[in-house]
């Protein structure tokens, strides 16, 4: 079987996870998001070299357990303060990692947890406020991600010919970046008008999607580069790893819910 066959299977089966687990609400989508930082943090600490039994399982147990705790006993209602100071304390863990990576440091370990952890933890405890409602924006907000990743690849693949970050990832250019930016915002916009119905300025909030996730692209590939991984993992066939799949999702998840409070 071909890779691209490969990738278009397990990545409509990826999706379909996701759509299934936000239209089933709770507890499916903080089962899920559990599951995620699990993972996460498991092939984070592969690829750290961190191979005790406390790195490879107890720590991402612990870490899941806490979103299956919030999912399955609730959480009380987080104001936007909170998911602001949550933000930067993720930057904060994002700065802690750029200087460390090299070092396969403790602290390395610990920041690059945390900003794994901390965009899956609080969108469960966002989307268990309120599933019925929230629902939809989840589908929003993965609509544009994944609209996104095709949109840029397209426009990329027909008109791009100048590297973004050459450095970090030759494959994206400026004008599949932003052709595909471009494109995904005024797709959303008719989305969100004919089907979403949400009461948001969505061209505002799909660029902000949009943007984030362009930098957690370039942050997941600048760490495989400096450690010198072409791919997170091998869990998903045509993929590569979780890290590799999540990795739009990790840096706007949370810019997205602070948005959507501040509106």
């Amino acid at each position: 079987m071909s890779n691209f066959l490969l990738r278009v299977i397990f990545g409509a089966l990826y999706v379909s996870i996701m759509i299934l687990a936000a239209v089933f609400q709770t507890p499916y989508f903080g089962v899920l998001m559990a599951l995620l930082a699990f993972l996460s943090i498991n092939e984070m600490a592969v690829l750290a070299k961190k191979e005790s039994s406390q790195h490879l399982w107890i720590n991402p147990v612990v870490f899941a357990g806490i979103i299956l705790y919030v999912t399955f006993f609730g959480a009380r209602d987080l104001s936007l303060s909170a998911y602001i100071i949550a933000f930067v304390a993720q930057l904060g863990c994002l700065y802690i990692s750029y200087i460390n990576l090299k070092d396969r440091s403790s602290i390395n370990y610990v920041s690059t947890t945390l900003y794994f952890w901390l965009p899956l933890g609080l969108l469960a405890v966002w989307f268990l406020q309120n599933p019925s409602l929230n629902t939809e924006y989840v589908l929003f907000y993965f609509s544009t991600i994944w609209l996104y990743d095709s949109m840029a690849y397209l426009v990329g693949k027909s008109i791009g010919k100048t590297p973004i970050f050459p450095k970090v990832s030759p494959k994206k250019t400026i004008e599949g970046t932003v052709g595909g930016s471009v494109v995904t915002i005024l797709i959303m916009s008719v989305l969100n008008h004919f089907y979403f119905h949400l009461p948001i300025m969505d061209y505002v909030v799909a660029g902000v999607i949009v943007f984030f996730a362009t930098f957690g692209d370039f942050v997941e590939s600048y760490m495989k580069r400096k450690i010198g991984a072409k791919d997170s993992g091998n869990l998903i066939p045509g993929h590569g790893g979780i890290l590799d799949r999540l990795d739009s999702i990790y840096f706007s998840s949370l810019p997205y819910l602070v948005i959507l409070l501040l509106q």
